[in-house]
């Protein structure tokens, strides 16, 4: 299925984008011939004509020749994702090839919106290639044949065209919304309305850049952002976010990591609580996405949460959660920042995000009793996410 096989869609996108460059360049040495031949009455149509197909079709060409260059070369020419060749970083450069260099503020708490932007950009510049080809038809239909043979071309033009906007919105559909790690086949599967989606663990922060534990979000650890996608995309794994120190029925985020097999169940139900535990039963969160790896029991999948505290215990010593029976939540403050607390209910868990390590350690997972699926796969469809380099955010 070409919605699911990420290189056959890859590779259809290179060869669409392939077919319209060459349509570009016939179309721009018809126009060149027809400026040529043009005479003061006419000339003003091929001059407005050559300037829409710069306006749209050069940019989408420069834009591509970029893309490649990046893809075989970009890895020689920057060394780091930080480092800059004159005044252009490597982020700014693949933001360029991708037309995706137009961003607002929004993108931070919504970075799926990246790839809508490259798709309305392209449905613009379809939009401009269509003006031009009704200029060359009334061109045509007044001083014919000047414009004619540039009409003939941009109506075959649009056949590859329009394939393409519908390759490049499944594109972006893969991954935000058809991302569904735990099924090869077309089943439906329903999902917990708190379940917002899986995403692969390669398209977090600390996995798309190449300076460890560097947050991508300008604000560091002052930001004050809870929005879990901003979480997961644009901070590192070691940032911590710890709820404030008065308050009752706080809204904090929460990381708790599980196996693959118990991360797949958990999307289609709930997160259920453990009936034993160091602090006592109830579910138990992180306060980073890399304390997770020294307390969880199972490896592989990361619940990011937000979880209403309730009312809260909080706690120094392991031995006082037995005072917190009317607590809705115990927060246990570790001597060296390793905080962590357990809620009673699911009820107190709002949504989550859960992120796959599509690429796991297999001996390790078999040596802590994680079990594969039915399969024997711990991840039956994953996606190539080499295929959305410098789409992501």
């Amino acid at each position: 299925m070409l919605l699911k096989n990420d290189f056959k869609r890859y590779r259809y996108l290179i060869r669409l984008h392939t077919i319209c460059t060459i349509a570009f360049i016939i179309r721009f040495i018809v126009l060149c011939t027809d400026l040529s031949s043009a005479k003061n009455d006419s000339i003003a149509f091929p001059v407005v004509i050559l300037l829409l197909e710069i306006g749209s079709s050069f940019i989408t060409f420069l834009a591509n020749i970029l893309y490649v260059f990046l893809r075989y070369f970009g890895l020689i020419l920057f060394e780091s994702d930080r480092e800059k060749v004159g005044c252009c970083s490597q982020h700014f450069a693949w933001s360029l090839s991708t037309l995706t260099c137009i961003r607002c503020e929004c993108y931070q708490e919504h970075p799926q919106f990246v790839l809508i932007t490259r798709f309305s950009v392209l449905i613009l510049f379809e939009i401009i290639r269509f003006i031009a080809f009704i200029l060359a038809c009334v061109c045509a239909n007044r001083y014919g044949p000047i414009g004619l043979g540039y009409a003939i071309l941009a109506a075959f033009s649009f056949v590859p065209a329009v394939v393409l906007l519908i390759v490049e919105y499944l594109h972006h559909h893969r991954i935000w919304s058809h991302y569904r790690p735990n099924t090869a086949s077309d089943e439906k599967i329903v999902y917990a309305p708190k379940h917002m989606r899986f995403l692969p663990l390669a398209i977090t922060n600390d996995q798309q850049t190449s300076h460890w534990q560097h947050s991508r979000c300008d604000k560091g650890n002052a930001c004050l952002s809870r929005n879990l996608y901003h979480v997961i995309i644009f901070h590192s794994g070691n940032t911590r976010y710890p709820p404030g120190q008065t308050k009752d029925h706080q809204i904090v985020v929460g990381f708790h990591q599980t196996s693959h097999v118990a991360a797949y169940a958990i999307a289609q139900s709930e997160l259920k609580g453990s009936k034993t535990g160091w602090i006592g039963p109830g579910i138990y969160f992180a306060t980073s996405l890399d304390h997770t790896e020294f307390k969880a029991n199972k490896f592989g999948a990361y619940i990011c949460a937000k979880v209403d505290l309730g009312k809260t215990k909080r706690i120094t010593d392991p031995s006082q959660w037995s005072t917190a029976d009317h607590h809705d939540t115990v927060y246990y403050e570790h001597p060296r920042g390793a905080d962590e607390f357990c809620v009673r209910s699911p009820r107190q868990i709002r949504s989550w995000i859960i992120l796959i390590d599509q690429d796991p350690n297999v001996p390790f997972l078999q040596e802590k009793g994680n079990a594969p699926l039915s399969s024997g796969k711990y991840v039956e469809d994953p996606i190539e996410d080499i295929n959305y380099s410098g789409c992501l955010f």
